[in-house]
């Protein structure tokens, strides 16, 4: 008894009419051919349509090949367009990013606590090392001011 359904049958005539078909799957695909006249059909017309196709000339890939190899070289395709092309794209998309309404910005809410507290606040500066010149007099801010102006004045000459 033929278990081989005819839908497998025809997925197997292309292989089976171009002698690839597995030997496993020859003797269930004859099988089913002597019981099923419909497949048996499809693939005597495979079979024609094998015998009938038309001989490649000779040579004719080699030819293919060659004139893709020979256009292949002939076009030059310019470094400057790519770089070209990538400005074009930069500039487009500064121009989209700087026509946006600045008010109708989503600014992201841990950016308004700066505006609320000192950035720096004055103990740190202390800490960091930086002179404190709110203890100093008037004429000692005066003589650090003539230190500065005329040690940036030597600089300079």
């Amino acid at each position: 008894m033929n278990t081989t359904t005819c839908e497998t049958v025809r997925e197997w005539i292309p292989d089976y009419v171009g002698s690839r078909l597995a030997e496993a799957n020859l003797g269930a695909t004859e099988a089913h051919f002597e019981a099923c006249g419909s497949c048996r059909a499809e693939a005597e017309l495979a079979s024609m349509l094998l015998a009938s196709r038309p001989e490649v000339p000779a040579g004719l890939a080699l030819r293919i090949k060659g004139s893709v190899l020979a256009d292949r070289r002939s076009v030059r395709r310019p470094w400057w367009g790519l770089s070209a092309a990538a400005v074009a794209a930069l500039a487009f998309g500064v121009g989209l990013s700087n026509g946006a309404d600045p008010e109708s910005a989503v600014v992201p809410g841990y950016a308004y606590e700066t505006e609320t507290t000192e950035l720096w606040p004055g103990d740190d500066g202390l800490i960091a090392g930086a002179p404190s010149l709110e203890d100093l007099s008037d004429e000692a801010l005066a003589t650090l001011l003539a230190e500065l102006t005329a040690g940036s004045a030597g600089g300079a000459a």
